[in-house]
């Protein structure tokens, strides 16, 4: 797994419910290491007079915040944090009604949405533990947190309750659930979600050595993390979706690291296995149900470049991404990020949606002839950011994200009663600025601008051709952030 997505942890705090059957395991290897009576074994025993009690020895190897468990070899390193955050939020404003020579249906809401205020508050905890033994070191990694979002309306709030990371690493094998390793930048500077990769996902992986900074990672992942949704443009009465589990996600990564900075290189291959049914109304001779598969793909390329220049710790991010058939490895965060109010999230990842259309990026869509099959789409996330620290207390950051989803020409034109699959760009532009006066107390601020624009494709009987909807967000944020 990448450096570079761990700078956040804390700061990002994702939020999305790990599957419990899937990490159980790993949450208990490290439970299960302590001594079966540890309250009592925490007293320390009476000791001959010429012997040093057990307590005393420290885990410096491994950190300062690591300590020793009492007659074992085991270090623990036990942290949290508490974090809080007000947002003021514009929500976009959807159009007054089609544009010429659009079809039904459509849902029209001419209503002008305010800028709304929100926020979210959680407090978490993270278990490190350490175990040397004759084959190699054993290390495990817990986090969770508590806490609530609030919304556009100050009555709803969401349950942010859940387990962050769970995963263990011997040997150069990671599993559990950990950050994915296509990740690269991930949010790490940036409080708003920018495109591109950063998910949390279960996963089994090896990470290598061939040279002395140069790593490579192969890695196996829950395709479920990783899935959008999958649209159809034949009639309303058709249904389509995954089917069934499908294969595992497979990514590979190469990242070379100098003290120049770091580049990396990932990919990923995405199964699709997708089922579509419709009455013997909707295509007469044909059967009611069809399933294809196929493979879908991203590829990403990150240069993190130090600025010594300016400080010790300034430096500069690029990273471009591309998928085919696999959008939520450019469409962003696939978990619900902490105090965004009102942001759509991967279920519903556009800014702006045209009348008719669904506030869906797809992985592909179903036309209406052949029969059955799923053109895959395609997309682009291209992100940039810039660090600078003006002291050792304070420092600011300048991010951007731009992005983009097309299809195939076969799906942008839907049958009667059903929207085709319309492009969608959208580019992201911030700053922050982040103040720390304690050592592990956080305070920043930070202000972002969004333009978002969907296509409205032409209507099968033509009209007036493609039409594009535009819409812009805007929001400003405080947060306050304490480690311990």
């Amino acid at each position: 797994m990448g450096v570079i997505p761990y700078l956040g942890t804390m700061g990002r705090l994702t939020m999305r419910f790990a599957s419990i059957r899937g990490i159980a395991a790993v949450v208990s290897l490290p439970l299960a290491a302590l001594p079966a009576c540890a309250a009592e074994r925490f007293v320390a025993p009476a000791a001959p007079a010429d012997s040093a009690p057990t307590y005393a020895r420290t885990c410096n190897a491994y950190g300062e915040s690591y300590f020793a468990l009492p007659d074992s070899d085991m270090c623990l390193a036990i942290g949290g944090g508490a974090i809080g955050q007000l947002e003021l939020r514009s929500l976009p404003r959807t159009p007054a009604g089609p544009p010429a020579g659009a079809r039904l249906p459509f849902v029209i809401d001419s209503t002008e949405h305010p800028a709304a205020l929100g926020g979210a508050f959680a407090v978490g905890l993270t278990v490190a533990a350490r175990l040397p033994t004759d084959a190699g070191l054993v290390s495990a990694y817990v986090s969770a947190m508590a806490g609530y979002g609030g919304s556009a309306n100050p009555d709803n709030w969401a349950n942010l309750t859940r387990l962050d990371l769970a995963y263990i690493t011997f040997a150069g094998w990671t599993a559990g659930r950990a950050q994915s390793a296509f990740d690269f930048y991930a949010d790490a500077w940036n409080f708003t979600v920018l495109r591109g990769s950063n998910t949390r996902t279960e996963l089994f992986s090896y990470a290598f050595a061939p040279t002395p900074g140069v790593t490579a990672i192969v890695s196996v992942e829950n395709p479920h993390e990783r899935r959008g949704e999958i649209g159809q443009a034949v009639n309303p009465l058709a249904s389509v979706g995954y089917q069934g589990d499908g294969a595992p996600d497979i990514v590979g990564a190469l990242r070379v690291e100098s003290p120049l900075g770091q580049a990396q290189i990932s990919a990923a291959a995405h199964q699709l296995r997708t089922r579509y049914a419709a009455p013997a109304s909707v295509a007469p001779g044909q059967p009611d149900a069809a399933t294809s598969s196929q493979w879908g793909f991203a590829a990403q390329g990150g240069l993190k470049v130090n600025l010594p220049s300016l400080s010790d710790a300034d430096a500069m991010i690029l990273q471009a991404t591309y998928a085919r058939g696999a959008s939520a490895y450019v469409a962003g965060d696939s978990q619900s990020t902490f105090g965004d109010i009102n942001h759509p999230g991967i279920a519903s990842p556009r800014l702006t949606t045209a009348p008719g259309l669904a506030a869906y990026d797809y992985d592909c869509v179903v036309a209406a002839q052949p029969f059955g099959r799923c053109d895959r789409s395609s997309g682009y996330a291209i992100v940039a950011a810039l660090k600078h620290f003006w002291s050792p207390e304070v420092s600011s950051s300048l991010f951007a994200s731009v992005f983009g989803m097309s299809y195939p020409d076969a799906v942008k034109t839907g049958q009667s009663g059903v929207a085709g699959a319309g492009e969608y760009r959208e580019s992201i532009v911030g700053g922050n600025l982040v103040w720390t006066p304690l050592k592990n107390l956080m305070i920043g601020g930070e202000i972002s601008y969004a333009l978002g624009q969907t296509e409205t494709p032409s209507s099968p009987s033509g009209g007036a051709g493609e039409q594009w909807t535009t819409s812009t967000s805007w929001s400003g944020r405080v947060r306050v952030q304490q480690k311990f």
